[in-house]
């Protein structure tokens, strides 16, 4: 790691002493008795993507997890073409908080040689920093339906804490949003159809970064402790597919029977605006 990046982290946290708000009014608080949680995301931002996620959505992915709680965000880009860098766009927008890297030098993009990797990046370089980590893709969103103040991660991992000392990694169980997007500004917004139960087992953990012996996407290693799956009418990842199982066409009937509707998280949304 640069020497430049270090002492960007550090003086992350030297500011996060106290409540900080950056340029965007995103505030930022931090308590000694409060556990330190860090989010790290690898993103690929392109035009052919057909999902359609850009800047935009990358933005409110940040400014949901700033919300939740998160302290710090280490964004790992892999880019392609030198145009489509997000490293200026972070440090305009998201000063102090974004701590971004350049992730390009596997291309192809491939699990193991990209993201994997740099969740393991993650974990030897800012493991002593933050004391719980979250690895979420942008369209993933961790999600508590009886807890939607701000800082809810923060209250739940101090339970966990209290309650549950001997858990180093719980999993969030899997809600795909799925259909055609709605004309709405926020992706929080434009899809309102979920799955009723996981979708998968592909879940994506929140974990205790001294307890990990190696990263993976959806379950680590340990070295100590015990990983336990979330009980999801707790908490749970809502995970924004969108329209990829009907082509990126119409609501088709198996769509719509497979599906129910959900618009608890529109409140934070709002709250975001």
């Amino acid at each position: 790691m640069t020497n430049i990046k270090l002492e960007r982290v550090f003086q992350y946290i030297k500011l996060n002493k106290t409540s900080i708000y950056t340029e965007n009014k995103h505030r930022v608080s931090n308590c000694s008795n409060q556990v330190y949680l860090a989010a790290v995301i690898l993103v690929r931002l392109y035009k052919e993507d057909k999902a359609k996620l850009t800047r935009l959505e990358l933005k409110q992915w940040i400014e949901y997890m700033l919300y939740a709680g998160v302290r710090c965000i280490y964004l790992y880009d892999h880019f392609m073409f030198k145009n489509e860098s997000l490293q200026q766009w972070c440090n305009e927008k998201f000063p102090n908080i974004v701590v971004y890297h350049e992730w390009k030098a596997q291309i192809p993009y491939s699990i193991t040689r990209t993201q994997v990797t740099a969740y393991k990046h993650a974990l030897l370089s800012y493991g002593n920093i933050s004391e719980w980590q979250i690895a979420f893709d942008m369209d993933e969103y961790p999600f508590m339906p009886g807890d939607k103040r701000r800082e809810f991660l923060i209250r739940f991992l101090m339970k966990i804490a209290t309650m549950h000392p001997i858990i180093s990694e719980l999993s969030l169980k899997n809600f795909l949003f799925l259909g055609k997007p709605r004309k709405e500004t926020h992706i929080l917004k434009r899809y309102l159809r979920r799955t009723p139960n996981p979708a998968n087992a592909l879940d994506k953990p929140i974990y205790r970064t001294k307890n990990i012996q190696s990263v993976h996407i959806h379950h680590n290693t340990l070295r100590k402790g015990i990983s336990r799956d979330a009980n999801p009418k707790e908490i749970r990842m809502n995970h924004y597919w969108g329209a990829r199982l009907q082509n990126w066409g119409e609501d088709t009937p198996d769509i719509l029977k497979k599906t129910i509707f959900d618009d608890s998280i529109v409140e934070i949304a709002e709250q975001l605006k």
